[in-house]
């Protein structure tokens, strides 16, 4: 699993590495680590309960060793996880030579009859897509009146026939990624983003993702 390939990458370069500043908000999560650098995840609020009272590790999270959080990553508790992604990044999405800065659309190798899948609705990306082709599949778990979004339980019947995908960074927290990515096999480009992405290439070689773009 991906998230296997992440964590022991991350395990890898933490030694000595500690939480210097921890905040789990409403929509996003965020770590800071003794040196500074900054990691950030979603935060998937309807999921982890009514209560405030939502992590019994709260309070005790700051001059922890990273290595005990980056595990979290594959916890099925959402804010673990969330928690646990954040402190990837904080490790990971750090600039490179070799990353391209520009805007993502421009990556999108399209033709009007190519069929476009997305996996968690990215509406600026949407609408870039709408001016190259027409067949469209959005894939959310908030599935709206119009039936313009379709549930995750149609993704077997859909993401297959696609030439190009975008799945949202979300999967990973969820533990649906590689789920997604096994109806990605024929597709000729695999986007995954977010800007809790994690931008490590090393954890996704040999699977059908082409693309990372995170923050």
């Amino acid at each position: 699993m991906i998230s296997d390939r992440l964590v022991d990458f991350a395990l890898s370069r933490a030694e000595g590495r500690r939480v210097k500043d921890v905040r789990a908000g409403l929509s996003y999560c965020c770590l800071k680590l003794d040196d500074g650098a900054t990691g950030l995840a979603y935060t998937f609020r309807q999921e982890l309960g009514p209560y405030c009272g939502i992590l019994d590790e709260a309070g005790s999270l700051i001059g922890r060793e990273l290595s005990e959080l980056l595990p979290w990553l594959k916890s099925p508790n959402r804010l673990k996880a969330a928690l646990g992604l954040a402190g990837v990044n904080a490790l990971c999405n750090q600039p490179g030579p070799a990353y391209d800065k520009g805007n993502v659309t421009l990556a999108l190798d399209l033709a009007p009859d190519d069929r476009f899948g997305m996996v968690g609705a990215f509406g600026p990306i949407l609408k870039a897509v709408k001016e190259k082709t027409q067949h469209i599949y959005i894939f959310d778990q908030a599935i709206n009146k119009e039936g313009q979004i379709l549930p995750g339980s149609d993704l077997g019947n859909y993401l297959p026939t696609c030439q190009v995908i975008v799945i949202t960074a979300t999967s990973l927290i969820n533990q649906s990624l590689d789920g997604v990515l096994g109806h990605c096999q024929k597709a000729r480009q695999v986007f995954w983003l977010g800007p809790y992405s994690p931008l490590c290439p090393q954890a996704v070689q040999g699977s059908p993702l082409t693309h990372l773009g995170g923050a």
